[in-house]
């Protein structure tokens, strides 16, 4: 399995692009998935830059409803005639973010909604034999206190985020098994339980953000949160690449627990599993 960081906050090299979101390509047993599109149009430049034709994906998910995991959708839906696209079935509901300047929406395009080629989906939805999606998270450990700038409406009122509209994906080859997460807003402890429950094991890989890093007020969590998440990674038999979300100093202080089972993914780099 060859996972390519199509965006990310930081890139690996000047000739690729860079800015405040998320997109994997995933290639494995003949299938090229799309995992998250950025912020804008901007992931289809380092797909360009790394050679990738964005026209063969065959299958797009998006984790969940921000502007920095789905602001590309549009862009996506333009260079790709046929691909579904798995959105969870409240994604485009509004979302907000309580930045230094007031409450500002940071959900998905509106306009897309409707679009056909969306597959709603909630819970635990098995693709197929490779593929699996999953919402249903119920453990409430380590849960970022960066969500606490983060908003939902309910009866016209501003109320905290619940991210059900957060899914993250199972993606199977061989006898290996990756879990993507996009920025893990319900804890990664209880995304990467909840991915054990269904496999019977660990994820041999968990790939994504951990929201370690709140963009909204420029802070990590406290050390001793990270230091906690750390620990219980250090428990499983998975091995960790990280980006986006969980923010270089979380990073450092997740790698002094975790050494070299933990890695930083920048746009334009590629891992093997």
């Amino acid at each position: 399995m060859r996972i390519f960081t199509l965006m990310e906050d930081t890139a690996c090299a000047p000739d690729f692009a860079c800015e405040h979101g998320l997109s994997f390509v995933i290639e494995t047993g003949g299938r090229k998935l799309l995992f998250d599109m950025g912020q804008t149009d901007l992931f289809l430049k380092n797909a360009a830059a790394l050679g990738i034709d964005l026209s063969a994906v065959d299958t797009a998910f998006v984790s969940h409803g921000h502007y920095d995991h789905g602001g590309g959708l549009a862009a996506f839906l333009e260079s790709n005639d046929h691909a579904p696209v798995y959105v969870h079935e409240k994604a485009f509901e509004p979302h907000f973010s309580h930045k230094p300047e007031g409450i500002k929406e940071i959900g998905l395009s509106a306009a897309l909604a409707e679009n056909p080629r969306q597959r709603r989906v909630s819970g635990v939805t098995q693709i197929d034999e490779v593929l699996t999606l999953f919402s249903d998270i119920t453990g409430a450990d380590c849960v970022p206190a960066g969500n606490r700038t983060l908003y939902e409406r309910e009866n016209g009122q501003y109320v905290p985020d619940r991210f059900a509209h957060e899914q993250s994906l199972l993606v199977r080859e061989g006898e290996k098994t990756v879990l993507f997460t996009g920025c893990a807003h319900k804890g990664v402890i209880n995304i990467c339980a909840r991915a054990k429950e269904l496999l019977g094991r660990d994820p041999d890989a968990v790939i994504g953000g951990m929201h370690l890093f709140s963009p909204s007020t420029g802070k990590s969590e406290p050390d001793e949160n990270i230091r906690a998440v750390a620990q219980r990674l250090a428990e499983t038999d998975s091995r960790y690449f990280t980006c986006h979300c969980t923010g270089p100093h979380a990073y450092d202080v997740l790698r002094q627990t975790l050494g070299e089972r933990i890695a930083f993914l920048s746009a334009g780099s590629m891992i093997e599993i």
